[in-house]
Formats: structure tokens, C-alpha cells, sequence
């Protein structure tokens, strides 16, 4: 019986097509259901994502792009992936799209411009103004574009606030421009542009405007344009005074524009012009083609049914010259290949959100939200509402959807399809290796971005990026074998880099035997296991940012990328990429065996630890250690001249710990509780106190405590290596004399290893002169052209 979508065992695996706002605003509603496990894909056209916000929003208003950090907290969910650079239609069909999950979202936006509907609309030099705005905002699919502004008059028709983006690109100067995140082609055109005059066309009165008092404000801070509005052009009819009585917006921009009319030309080189009540008619070309002449009708307001304000013409008409026409008169929808489409309103139809048939049914599993569902209306922020209230249906029908197969719904189904078809899709990890090569060019010319243009342009980026961070030697296990190896390898000059699972590097050291004295570590009568880790990371650390220690990086797969390279991939989500391999994993990835109870859940990194690597923590406070193995005793015996007071409890009358140990424990003073488990950790913010139950008798205790130290032992996870084709028996992965395994380039060292024709004694020495051997065998490996040998450190002079 197939598993309900929504469980933890079977998350319901949602598509969002489109990485625009409204597509994140989507996730972001579907990641809020406490009670609905989900796991997300956003498919996005192009390699980067934010739609709107990046290819839309004027460059010089970089405040309303920081928008994009919430977004990247989205992505950034384990729940989530994006896959960029996939087009629905020609990478995926409508058909695989559905098969592969449970529910879909469209969240494509209005990416075309209404026409005027007027002879001459499509002469050289008339263009949508979203395509001028995708031109200068670097969308891939418009760098190619070119405007001739080498005419002097501009017309802009529409006046919302696209409309005013272009005027105000159009009269910005150079310098300006130059500390926006213009796409650099445009930048180099706007530089030379001969534009001196722009007029600002619409059909309606000064008091019907759709731009917002921002962007009409700050057209006072243009360092070399004046705005010109003639008085008589805000001069308003009665209905359109009564229209907007209670709109304080409008009121305000009212005020604005009758500012600038006070002010008028001051005798700045460039002058946006405001016309109202006035209709483009015809636009006229020269011999060549090219727009030359606007012919413009002008209106009157009537009020039409329902009340509205409706522009009809008077009869009467001008004609300006212009050499390059924009047109901003509202936005629609374009058509997916597979998917329910209104021509005439330009939407996906939809009820509420719920995508309809052309018959008006509903078809099941697919949504809409955005500028795609309701139309172009409303900013940035209106998405959100919008995307909950139709995520608020998505969660309604998941009891009664048709669920994707189960060998389709998994993740890997969809990577896979794509990667059989040849499909270069683009990952978060990757497009963020994008968004830092943009942020750094940016940098140096002192712009907050200098953007890719291309989609070639952006997965070279990528490559480029991808080459930089392989490592010359990955070393897996950082223990210390793996701690020295990592020295030799940064001692031979090989970008390194360290994989521990465990929150500290140090392996059996750390984890188990923290406070003991080791005896056999080269010259050395004592040292503490932690003084040792201590001075071998320090050893390590002398190479900077060459070898580079990750604690918390537990090792889940082993696998060949594309290249050759050994692709590491870890707990983090993360994928290191090396030439060559060193397994130093002792007795394999440690952690910590938890109780199945989830009592003392709630409270870990709160008073309960499974891991306590100073004991200066536990000053003062009662502790209470669970187990009955070394690590339980052991450090019941440490904590006991620190903490106020120790209690161990056992859950049995035998000990899994060493015979002197466990004499040295009863009679030590700490408060031994045998046949004792716990029950029950109580405390409102932190640990207060245990409750602890006796196994044979069931009798329960309450005892008061600040700390509860969980010392079950570890589980060492040795499949890592599993799929290579790496030779091993029962003592461990075998090597030969360079310490290499049966896979070319990859190598094993200390406790896991077993070289072939001799006895493994699994001591710090052996395997502190096994990493160096491993080291240098790599470093003559990847650099021939250097000796097998090194030279002798004392005389490097490090």
C-alpha cells in the first residue's frame, strides 16, 4: 500500500515553476505546515533566480532587491533545491513534470507588454518597455538587443512604475548609472545616448496614475534632468477630484507633480515631460523605416458604467517627434506548453489558485500564483498573501490527491531524468558560485554586481568557480593519522582539506578518551589526549587557508563526478570535490548512540550532551552520567573534584568498562546507581532535574541536576567507501606499500587500514608514519615533476 504524501516517510514533493517572488513566497507558505512534510523543487529558465526582482527591479534600487535575502533563506532549506536553467517545453515535458510530483505550481509571472493596437506600432525603434528593462537588468534571453538612442526624443507610454523606471534610466547621468548594477552592455549604450527629451505619455488625468509616490519623488534627485509638467496639465475635472477624495497616495503625488510644475526648467541638459488626457493614434517612420513622429489624440474623461473614470477621445490631435517609442500599458502571461491558458486576460485560469480546464474544471494537482494567477497587479510584497492563500488549497486537497508513483516522487528521479537528457542544470550551491564571481567583479569597479549576461557566460562562472575549490587531497577522518597527513600534505604545498564527522577533530581521542594520558606518542613521556590533538591541529594550522579543517562534515557517499574527481558528499548538504583520496577513518565515522526515548530531546545543548570535551563546563553543577561503558565511568571519575556532585546510573549490576575503572568508580564518591535508567528529564528553559527508574522494581527517583551526560557509547559508520570497488576483509581496507587501496588515487591510513603482507597494531605511531607516507605517495602522484622524497623539514625554514 502506497505511503499517504505529507509523512515523514513519504514527503509530498512539490514542483514550483518560476523563481520569482511569488514562487518564494510559495515555498515559504508550504515550509510553515507543522503538520506537512515536504520536499520542493523550484524550476527556474534561467540559471539565476529571483525573476522579478532581478531582471525587473530598476538597478539603482538596490534596497528593494535585498528582498533576496529572505528568499535565499528558502533555498537555503534542506527541503528545498533549485534546479536552474531548465525550460518546461523543451527540458521537461508537462507530462514528466506531473508524473514526478505530487502537486505543481505555476509561478511564471506576465513577461510581455499589451500592444497600443495603432498603425506604425511596429516600425524600428517602437518596443515593449519590458523588453528595455530585461535589456539594461542583463536578462540572458535581451542582452542581445540593441536601442539606438542616438535620437534625441524619447516617448514613454504608460504611467505605473515600469514606466517610470524607464524615464528615469533614460535621464540618469553616467555616474549615476555606474553605481547601479546596470548590465555593462547597457551601461556602455546609455553612456553614449543622445536622449535630451522624455515625454511621459498617458491616456487619463494626473489623478489616475499608477506609479507610487517613490518613484515620482525621487525623479527631484536626477542629477541633470528637470521634470517639466505645465500647470494646466494637472488640472483636474470633477470626477476625478471626487475620485480621489480618500486616496491619500494619490493626493500626494498630486502634490508632487504640482512641485515640479512650480519649479520647472532650471536648465539641465536632459527634461522628462509629463502629457496626460493624450492617446498614442499612429506612429509615423522615415524612409528608413524608423520611428520619426507620434500622433497623439487627445481625451476627455467620462465616467462609464460601474463608475469608472474611461479616457475618450475629443477629435482633436498633436504630433511630437520621437525617435524611439516605449510601451508600458500593462503586462500578460505567455502560454506553457501542456498548460490551461487565457489568451485575452493573459493568465492561467484558475479558481482561487486551483488551475481550470478551457471547460472550467479544475484540474488536479496544479496551481497558480503571481502575476500568472490574478494578473499585473500590486508590488513585491502582494505575492505573499497571495501564494498563502493558495497554498492554504494545496493543503486541502493533499488527502484526496493522486499521488505521484514512488520510484517517480523521489528526489533523484528528477535529477536523473535531466541528467540522461543532457540537461546542464544549475543547483543553489552553483548559482551562488555565480552570484559571488558577479559580487567580486562588482567589487573592484566599486558596483554592487557587475552581472553575467549569458547562459554560457554564467556556467562557465560555475566551472571556473568548481576549479578553484577542488582539492588537490581530501583527507576523511580527522583523527590523528588524518590530522598528519593533513600536515605532509600541506607541508608539500597540496590544497588540502580535513572531513570530521564529530563537532572536533581528534577521532578516538576526543570522542572517547579526552581527559586520559597517552604514553606513545613520539617524544613525548605524557601528554594529555587533548594537548596532542591540540599540538596536531596546530601542526596543521601553520598553512593557512591550504588546509582547511571541517568539523561537523560526516561523509554520507563517495562517487566519481563528471570529471574524474572523487565527489565527497556530506551530512552538510555539501559536495567536495578532490583528486585524490585519503581515508583516515579509524574506526569509522563516530556517533553517538541516542536513547530511544525522546525525553531528553528537548533539552540537548540545554544540560543534556551525548559529547562533553572540557570538563571545566560541568564546575559547580550536578551531574548526572548515564552508561556503563569506559566513556560513562571515565568521566564520572574526571567530573567528580569539578562538578558540586556526580551520580552514574546503570542500567545493570555489570560493567562494560575495564576492571580497574570500574574499582576506582565505587570507591570514588560519586553516586553509583545500579539496575537505574533514565525516565525523564524535567526543567522549564534547562535541565532542573532527572527522573530516574529502577529496572527491576520499577521504582522511580526525582533527583535535582544542571547537567544530564549521555555516555551510551558510539556507532562507527564504515560504508562510506561502499560503491567504489575498494578491496577489504575483516581488518579493514587493504593497501599496498604506499598505503593505496585497490581504487587508483585513493588511500587508507591508521586503524581502517591493513597493509598487505604485515600486522596492523593500530598504535598513534604507526599511524602517524603511515599518513606521511600516503601524503607524499599522493603529492609524487599529482606532481611527478617532484621528488617522492621530501626534503628534510629543518631545512625549510617554515
Amino acid at each position: 500500500m502506497a505511503t499517504q504524501p505529507g509523512t515523514q516517510e513519504r514527503p509530498l514533493r512539490v514542483a514550483v515553476v518560476g523563481a520569482g517572488p511569488s514562487g518564494f513566497y510559495a515555498v515559504q507558505a508550504l515550509l510553515a505546515q507543522a503538520d506537512l512534510k515536504v520536499s520542493i523543487d523550484i524550476i527556474d529558465h534561467l540559471p539565476a533566480p529571483y525573476g522579478l526582482v532581478r531582471y525587473g527591479v530598476a538597478p539603482d534600487h538596490q534596497k528593494i532587491k535585498s528582498v533576496t535575502k529572505v528568499y535565499d533563506r528558502i533555498a537555503e532549506d534542506p527541503r528545498v533545491r533549485f534546479l536552474g536553467n531548465v525550460t518546461l517545453g523543451k527540458d521537461l515535458t508537462h507530462e514528466e513534470l506531473r508524473s514526478h510530483y505530487d502537486q505543481v505550481i505555476y509561478a511564471v509571472g506576465a513577461q510581455t507588454d499589451r500592444r497600443l493596437g495603432v498603425p506604425g506600432e511596429d516600425l524600428v525603434g517602437s518596443y515593449p518597455a519590458t523588453d528595455f528593462v530585461a535589456w539594461y537588468n542583463g536578462h540572458p534571453d535581451y542582452a542581445h538587443l540593441t536601442f539606438d538612442l542616438s535620437c534625441e526624443n524619447v516617448a514613454v507610454v504608460g504611467v505605473g512604475n515600469v514606466a517610470m523606471d524607464v524615464a528615469r534610466i533614460l535621464a540618469l547621468s553616467p555616474t549615476e548609472l555606474e553605481a547601479s548594477d546596470i548590465a555593462d552592455h547597457a551601461l556602455e549604450a546609455l553612456r553614449q545616448s543622445k536622449v535630451s527629451n522624455i515625454y511621459v505619455i498617458a491616456r487619463r488625468g494626473p489623478a489616475q496614475v499608477k506609479f507610487t509616490n517613490p518613484e515620482l519623488r525621487e525623479l527631484a534627485e536626477l542629477e541633470e534632468t528637470d521634470v517639466i509638467i505645465a500647470p494646466d496639465e494637472l488640472s483636474l475635472d470633477p470626477a476625478s477630484e471626487a475620485s480621489i477624495a480618500d486616496n491619500r497616495e494619490a493626493q500626494q503625488n498630486l502634490d508632487i507633480m504640482r512641485h515640479y510644475a512650480g519649479i520647472g526648467d532650471t536648465g539641465k541638459p536632459k527634461n522628462i515631460y509629463f502629457l496626460f488626457l493624450r492617446s498614442p493614434v499612429e506612429l509615423y517612420g522615415d524612409d528608413g523605416g524608423r520611428v520619426a513622429r507620434m500622433r497623439l489624440e487627445k481625451n476627455v474623461l467620462q465616467v462609464g458604467d460601474g463608475g469608472s473614470l474611461n479616457a475618450v477621445g475629443t477629435g482633436q490631435y498633436e504630433t511630437i517627434d520621437v525617435g524611439l517609442v516605449m510601451r508600458s500599458i500593462g503586462y500578460k502571461g505567455e502560454p506553457l506548453a501542456g498548460v490551461p491558458f487565457n489568451s485575452r486576460a493573459g493568465v492561467i485560469p484558475n479558481q482561487g489558485g486551483r488551475v481550470q480546464s478551457a471547460e472550467g474544471q479544475v484540474v488536479p494537482g496544479e496551481y497558480v500564483v503571481g502575476w500568472i494567477k490574478r494578473g499585473p497587479t500590486g508590488i513585491i510584497g502582494t505575492n505573499k498573501p497571495d501564494a498563502v492563500a493558495t497554498v492554504r488549497l494545496m493543503v486541502e486537497d493533499v488527502a484526496t490527491l493522486a499521488a505521484a508513483a514512488e520510484d517517480k516522487a523521489k528526489p533523484e528521479a528528477m535529477t536523473d531524468l535531466l541528467r540522461e537528457r543532457g540537461v546542464r542544470y544549475v543547483t543553489w550551491e552553483e548559482w551562488k558560485l555565480i552570484d559571488e564571481a558577479e559580487v567580486a567583479a562588482g567589487a573592484k569597479r566599486g558596483r554592487p554586481r557587475v552581472k553575467l549576461t549569458s547562459v554560457p557566460a554564467m556556467l562557465a562562472a560555475i566551472d571556473q568557480a568548481r576549479e578553484a575549490l577542488i582539492q588537490d587531497v581530501l583527507i576523511v577522518g580527522g583523527g590523528p593519522a588524518g590530522l598528519y597527513a593533513a600536515f605532509y600534505a600541506g607541508l608539500r604545498g597540496l590544497k588540502t582539506r580535513v572531513l570530521e564527522a564529530m563537532p572536533m577533530v581528534g577521532g578516538q581521542l576526543a570522542s572517547l578518551y579526552p581527559e586520559m594520558d597517552i604514553y606513545d606518542a613520539p617524544g613525548f613521556s605524557k601528554i594529555g589526549a587533548m594537548e596532542l590533538v591540540a599540538a596536531l591541529r596546530q601542526q596543521v594550522e601553520r598553512f593557512g587557508s591550504n588546509v582547511d579543517i571541517r568539523t561537523g562534515s560526516r561523509v554520507e557517499a563517495i562517487d566519481r563526478d563528471e570529471r574524474g574527481l572523487f565527489a565527497v558528499r556530506t551530512s552538510t548538504g555539501e559536495v567536495h570535490h578532490t583528486r585524490k583520496l585519503i581515508l583516515a577513518t579509524g574506526l569509522g565515522a563516530l556517533q553517538p548512540v541516542r536513547l530511544d526515548t525522546p525525553a531528553p530531546a528537548k533539552y540537548e545543548g540545554k544540560g543534556v550532551y551525548y559529547f562533553a570535551p572540557d570538563r571545566a563546563a560541568f564546575r559547580g553543577k550536578r551531574v548526572v552520567v548515564v552508561g556503563g561503558g569506559d566513556t560513562a565511568v571515565l568521566w564520572a571519575l574526571n567530573l567528580k573534584d569539578w562538578a558540586a556532585k556526580v551520580t552514574l546510573a546503570h542500567r545493570r549490576d555489570k560493567f562494560r568498562a575495564r576492571e580497574a575503572h570500574v574499582a576506582e568508580l565505587m570507591g570514588s564518591g560519586v553516586d553509583v546507581r545500579l539496575f537505574h535508567e533514565l525516565k525523564e528529564v524535567k526543567g522549564k528553559a534547562a535541565v532542573e532535574a532527572v527522573v530516574l527508574a529502577n529496572t527491576h522494581t520499577k521504582e522511580e527517583v526525582e533527583l535535582p541536576a544542571d547537567a544530564v551526560l549521555l555516555a551510551l557509547g558510539y556507532r562507527a559508520e564504515r560504508r562510506i567507501a561502499e560503491g567504489l570497488g575498494i578491496t577489504k576483509d575483516e581488518n579493514g581496507i587493504k593497501v599496498d606499500g604506499t598505503m593505496q587501496t585497490s581504487v587508483p588515487g585513493i588511500y587508507a591510513i591508521g586503524d581502517v587500514a591493513k597493509v598487505a603482507g604485515s600486522v596492523s597494531l593500530k598504535l598513534i605511531a604507526t599511524g602517524l608514519g603511515e599518513a606521511a607516507i600516503a601524503a607524499n605517495h599522493a603529492c609524487h602522484a599529482l606532481r611527478p615533476e617532484q621528488p617522492l622524497i621530501p626534503h628534510h623539514s629543518s631545512s625549510l625554514r617554515l
